[in-house]
Order: C-alpha cells, then sequence, then structure tokens
C-alpha cells in the first residue's frame, strides 16, 4: 500500500492534548476532499440514472490544478479545492472560538467538440458538487455546518476538436471549534506537581481529568 502524503494523512488537528484541538484553514480544505471523495460517486450515479446516460463521470483526479498536459482522451472532469481564507470576524463562545471558511470548489471539464455539450456537463457536475456537499454539510462530523454561497461558470479554453468548461461552487463553513482560547500549558499555580508549565519542546504534560469524586454535605440550622 502505497504511503500518503503527510498533509493527508492525519486527523485535521494541527494539536491535542494540553493545547487541544487547533484547526485551520487546510483542515477545511481536507474534510471538503474526504467528503468528496466517499460520497461524490453516489451523487454522479444518481444524476446519471435522471438523466439516462453515463455522461458524468467521477473525477480522474482530485487535487487538481491545471498545467500544460495533454487533453484526457474523452470527456472527463477533475476537481480542485482551495480555501482562501475566513469570512468575517471569529466569535469566541465560552472557551472557544468559531470560525467561518470560505471554500471554492472548482471542477475543470474537458468536454468535447460540442460547447453546449460541454456547458451542460460543467452546469451539471456544478449542481452535483454542490448537492453533494450540502447533504452532507457536517464534512464527517468535523465542521457545524456548510451553507452554498453561489457560483458561476466560465469557459475554458477551446480549439477546433475541444472544449473546455469551469465550474466555481462557494461555501462558507462553520468551524466551531477552530481553538480553545484556554489550551496550552498549564498556569504554574494550577499546574500538577512535576508538571511543564514554560516554553518547551519537549512534549507537554498529560492532561489529568477526574474520572470520579466524592462530596460530603453537612446540613447546617438556619
Amino acid at each position: 500500500m502505497a504511503k500518503r502524503d503527510w498533509w493527508t494523512d492525519w486527523d485535521l488537528s494541527y494539536a491535542s492534548d494540553a493545547y487541544g484541538a487547533i484547526y485551520g484553514g487546510h483542515s477545511v480544505q481536507e474534510a471538503f476532499y474526504n467528503t468528496l471523495e466517499e460520497w461524490f460517486p453516489a451523487y454522479i450515479a444518481e444524476f446519471n440514472r435522471k438523466l439516462g446516460s453515463q455522461v458524468l463521470q467521477v473525477p480522474f483526479e482530485y487535487r487538481h490544478r491545471p498545467d500544460l498536459r495533454t487533453l484526457p482522451r474523452n470527456a472527463q472532469a477533475a476537481v480542485l479545492i482551495s480555501v482562501p481564507g475566513t469570512v468575517g470576524t471569529p466569535e469566541v463562545y465560552q472557551d472557544r472560538i468559531r470560525a467561518y471558511y470560505h471554500v471554492d470548489a472548482l471542477v475543470y471539464v474537458y468536454g468535447t467538440k460540442d460547447w453546449q455539450e460541454t456547458e451542460a456537463l460543467t452546469q451539471a457536475y456544478a449542481t452535483c458538487i454542490r448537492a453533494c456537499i450540502i447533504q452532507n454539510r457536517g464534512l464527517g462530523g468535523y465542521v457545524e455546518n456548510t451553507i452554498w454561497d453561489g457560483e458561476e461558470y466560465l469557459e475554458g479554453e477551446h480549439s477546433s476538436g475541444r472544449t473546455t468548461g469551469i465550474a466555481h461552487v462557494r461555501f462558507i463553513v462553520t468551524v466551531p471549534n477552530a481553538m480553545n482560547i484556554y489550551g496550552g500549558v498549564p498556569s504554574p499555580q494550577f499546574a500538577a506537581e512535576g508538571a511543564i508549565t514554560t516554553p518547551s519542546v519537549e512534549p507537554p504534560s498529560e492532561v489529568l481529568e477526574v474520572e470520579s469524586f466524592n462530596i460530603e454535605i453537612t446540613k447546617e440550622q438556619l
């Protein structure tokens, strides 16, 4: 089994334990890819059943950045997810920061020589990716919500024998716990004996959790 790249083989959080879970734009990007790789084929199959033809194909490549390359033999699509940044001001709720990320889903459609057919394919793929994401908007349970923020269609390069199209679908993703404002090593006055309380490249001390405790109540006469 081929080893996965480090930027794809992780649990989406940059930290854990003492620092608490910390998420960023790449966490959102990978959650999108994971959701699409799991669900997109099922949506494409459903669209094809409705259209009565196998016109839509599972993307031949995810994480696709167009460059000078030989076009695929038949009409096919590829996907690129981009997270350019946050939307609005992150909000503090108790000990957590809620952030809203802007996500661009780009579908590159290498169509046929008929520009109308390529346009129809491009818009079908855009609709399919929108339905796939919104109907699985938790992105595997990682985010609180995903909303559709609009879409557009662009005509790509074309020649006498081939036309291409680009679909741009925009989303806003709500990450309820981008980070814990009280995370990090404990303050000396609250730290357990021997715990690390200063900047250190050593692993932070294990976070202790109380599993049980006894409370004794004494009733006093008023």
